[in-house]
């Protein structure tokens, strides 16, 4: 049965008596009797008349220079010093105005997202600005007045992150599209992220991954090194993906074996190489065992201020020659294995909280490289990839008071396992309960699991039981 719109029909006449016509786009209409238009809410003279359904009409209004469409947009942050890291929010948007013109944004509303999940976790509205002008050719600042939450569920680090003077300096573009630069400082890490870049685009019309900027970077590829320096114990450097890059590789003395187990050692945030291997007395066991331990450095810029706030690039959803850390990775695996005549089946990766976060990171973009990995207080900040080779991995963590810069790694732990778990992989999981540190009784526990894995071998010495070198807090993850 047909059905009259008697609140669009009212509009239309009231418009009529005004002799005018209302255009730009995000403007709203009122009715004669004070209701607007733009709600979709019922209408007490149509439901008296015998309209008695709800009016979910939306009138939107037209024109070749409209500001920007009301509704839903897909924003996301390209958080540059932090090495990259997509941060996405919903934002819901009113405006009035045109481009040519100008106007206004009305309201502008974030809420915080995490795609990691299944369904899509949307947070509650955790930001507001409103009438924020917007000048001919779209430009605007919008300065919310409180810092935003984002909740830990949609933090990438499974942790509240609140992110103070946060600010968005932008440009309305055609196809009802922002983009511009961010600001704000991140408090729990006390990181200005000046740098970053964002952009908004219709909710449902976003790409994978993500724009993240008015003008899409062109993606860098690096190649791998192809003239590898002479090598020696201690400090080495060289050039790699563009960069200067620094590494300590250890020996066993005498060096007396060849065909060599190697060992990568990443340090944390803050930290560097002869702080892991100060703490963790990793080379200590090169006085009774035969294997090559390399302890990157992560990257720094020349008064040594790492150059992104987590040093290394575990932060971005690049995992092939785009990744100057992989391509770092790659290199050092190629240059130590031709000098030092290494096992190409027996690479092994393990690193502290930062290092932690690396050395998961690494395991999954380098699965057909990686024998078996160990990360303490690591962590991985996407959605969790399936790999062809399912390396074992011992997963070590200090129970639920392991933070640093207020982030909860018994959260990261808690959720690695489990995925590690269901795509097949082997874990050994030991939860030390003592905070955010190495203990000094899981080096040698650290190295028995990894020297006892070979890659493509299905061989598990473990998988029934652990060996007395095992802390008693260490047990096979079912």
């Amino acid at each position: 049965m047909l059905r009259f719109d008697w609140k669009l029909l009212r509009g239309m006449m009231s418009i009529v008596a005004a002799g005018s016509l209302a255009v730009g786009c995000g403007s709203s209409t009122t009715s004669s009797d004070g209701a607007d238009a733009t709600t979709g809410t019922d209408d007490a003279a149509a439901d008296a008349a015998g309209d008695t359904s709800a009016d979910t009409s939306v009138t939107e209004d037209i024109g070749p220079n409209a500001l920007i469409a009301n509704g839903e947009y897909y924003l996301s942050v390209n958080v540059v010093p932090f090495g990259g890291l997509l941060l996405p929010f919903k934002a819901t948007l009113t405006a009035s105005g045109s481009l040519a013109d100008g106007g206004k944004l009305a309201t502008l509303e974030l809420r915080a997202l995490s795609e990691n999940v299944t369904p899509m976790y949307v947070s509650e509205p955790i930001g507001l600005v409103k009438d924020v002008v917007v000048a001919k050719g779209g430009k605007f600042t919008a300065e919310f007045p409180e810092p935003i939450l984002i909740p830990a569920k949609a933090a990438p680090t499974g942790s509240d992150v609140h992110v103070a003077n946060f600010k968005l300096i932008g440009t309305i573009g055609a196809g009802d599209t922002i983009c511009g630069d961010m600001s704000g400082t991140v408090t729990e890490f006390a990181k200005d992220v000046a740098t970053s870049t964002f952009k908004a685009v219709k909710w449902g019309t976003q790409t994978t991954p993500p724009e993240s900027a008015c003008a899409a970077a062109p993606v860098k590829h690096y190649a791998g090194i192809t003239t590898c320096p002479t090598l020696k114990a201690g400090v080495n450097t060289f050039t790699s993906a563009e960069r200067n890059r620094r590494f300590t590789i250890s020996l066993p003395d005498p060096l007396t074996a060849t065909d060599l187990p190697l060992v990568f050692l990443y340090h944390g945030v803050g930290g560097d190489m002869p702080g892991i291997l100060g703490h963790t007395k990793f080379e200590d066991l090169l006085k009774s065992d035969q294997f090559v331990l390399v302890t990157p450095e992560s990257e720094r810029d020349t008064k040594g201020v790492p150059v992104s706030q987590t040093e290394w690039l575990y932060g971005v959803q690049q995992t092939g020659d785009d990744n100057s850390d992989l391509v770092f990775f790659d290199d050092m695996v190629k240059c130590v294995s031709a000098q030092y005549k290494t096992n190409a089946k027996r690479i092994y990766v393990t690193g502290m909280s930062g290092g932690g976060m690396m050395t998961v990171f690494t395991s999954f973009s380098r699965s057909d490289v990686i024998a078996a990995a160990a990360p303490f207080s690591g962590g991985y900040l996407f959605k969790f990839p399936s790999t062809k080779n399912k390396f074992p991995e011992m997963v070590v963590w200090g129970g639920e008071t392991d933070t640093a810069y207020s982030q909860n790694f018994h959260t990261f732990a808690t959720a690695l396992i489990p995925a590690l778990l269901g795509d097949g992989h082997f874990v050994v999981q030991c939860n030390h309960g003592t905070g955010h540190k190495w203990p000094a009784a899981m080096t040698a526990a650290n190295w028995t699991f990894l020297k006892s894995y070979t890659l493509g071998d299905a061989t598990n010495p473990f998988a029934a039981k652990l060996p007395e070198v095992f802390p008693s807090y260490c047990t096979i993850a079912k």
